[in-house]
């Protein structure tokens, strides 16, 4: 027979057995707990050092003084423009080919359509051009996506494809765009002065869902090859 001491020791042994199964526990929660709280630590210093790396790469708009633009002013009758270099050019590694009206449909699509927007930019046609983007874009720009803008006197202008890739059946381009503005005004690129300074490349970024291509963002070179936007 099973005596009052053996009872008690066997009920403390339980007892030991649950205090110690519950330290465990404890303890694994708060491992759990702690690594939680690690990971929300250091994902947060990483939001914050490419926060700032972000706004280091942020280009800030220098006040460049424009003169008055003259939106009845047709380039395309002005002598010093036209003896400029103003063919679309095609870079595709090593080789390059201009793009033209003749040519046009030899081209990949995201180039067509890039060739396109290179035209109204030149033709001052900010109605078109607006349509480019989409509405999320839209949206983030505001307003400023709507302005109006003279015809713009674009030379040695460059097109190259940086990347191509296709997601849940959409088709995502990335598209390098280099040319430079003789006599800018400010109205399309306030980042270019008025004297040319050279080139200040964007990336364009298109999407396409089979039903037409659209801009859903803009950045500049030096933004796309930091690998952050």
């Amino acid at each position: 027979m099973i005596g009052q001491e053996d009872i008690l020791k066997q009920k403390e042994k339980r007892e030991k057995k649950k205090k110690v199964f519950l330290i465990a526990i404890f303890v694994v929660i708060g491992i759990f707990a702690l690594l939680g709280l690690t990971i929300l630590i250091l994902s947060g210093v990483d939001d914050y050092i490419k926060n700032q790396r972000k706004a280091e790469l942020d280009d800030k708009v220098i006040s460049y003084v424009y003169p008055d633009p003259d939106y009845n002013y047709n380039i395309l009758e002005d002598a010093g423009y036209l003896k400029l270099d103003r063919q679309v050019w095609f870079a595709d590694g090593a080789s390059k080919t201009v793009v033209t009206d003749e040519n046009y449909s030899s081209y990949p699509y995201e180039i067509q359509f890039m060739y396109d927007v290179i035209n109204f930019i030149v033709k001052g046609d900010y109605t078109e051009y607006n349509k480019i983007f989409t509405d999320g874009y839209i949206l983030n720009a505001g307003d400023k996506s709507r302005e109006r803008f003279t015809m713009q006197q674009l030379f040695e202008i460059v097109l190259e494809v940086l990347e191509h890739r296709e997601e849940d059946d959409i088709e995502y381009s990335d598209i390098w765009v280099s040319y430079r503005i003789r006599n800018n005004n400010g109205t399309f690129r306030n980042d270019l002065d008025y004297n040319d300074q050279g080139s200040l490349p964007l990336v364009y970024r298109l999407s396409s869902d089979g039903t037409g291509i659209k801009v859903t963002d803009i950045i500049t070179e030096r933004q796309y090859y930091s690998g952050l936007y």
